[in-house]
């Protein structure tokens, strides 16, 4: 059995509006927002993030979009899949020079939710948010698909228009 922290979060080093580093998604998200990636690697996204949504249990707290400012962590036992699923993501944020750390944590901060993958917390501590990678669009991502803010969905729709 491996010894060492339990929990871990594939992050960003930039830190967004709840005052820590933004997750794997959102960081993927900010740059799709900001024009950045190809329809491919949109796709890719989308693909990854529908399958997560349909895998992982839906903490109750994105519900009313996070008032409570609580961070997903990844337990190590039981998500090794999971892990492996977001390697994409990450060679995305590498591509475009967004760093990125696999934060690893024994005590992440107040548990409020917890399923056989994840844990949903309160930081122990926030600090400001910090300037993100130049040319990123910030904002919070919403729960549910974005398949439908994609490049291919636009144009599909400009044909039928």
């Amino acid at each position: 059995m491996r010894n060492g922290p339990e929990f871990v979060r594939l992050q960003a080093t930039y830190r967004g509006r709840l005052g820590v580093e933004v997750g794997i998604f959102v960081a993927v998200d900010h740059l799709r927002r900001a024009d950045r990636l190809s329809e491919d690697e949109e796709e890719l996204y989308f693909d990854i993030d529908d399958w997560f949504n349909s895998n992982l249990p839906n903490p109750p707290f994105y519900e009313d979009g996070n008032s409570v400012g609580a961070v997903t962590w990844f337990r190590r036992s039981g998500s090794a899949e999971m892990l492996k699923r977001l390697e994409p993501l990450c060679d995305i944020l590498t591509k475009y020079g967004v760093e990125w750390v696999a934060a690893e944590s024994s005590d992440p901060g107040d548990v409020i939710y917890e399923d056989e993958f994840q844990v949903g917390v309160i930081p122990h501590a926030r600090s400001d948010p910090s300037l993100a990678p130049r040319d990123l669009v910030l904002g919070p991502t919403t729960a549910g698909s974005k398949r439908h803010l994609g490049k291919r969905e636009g144009k599909r729709a400009r044909q039928r228009l």
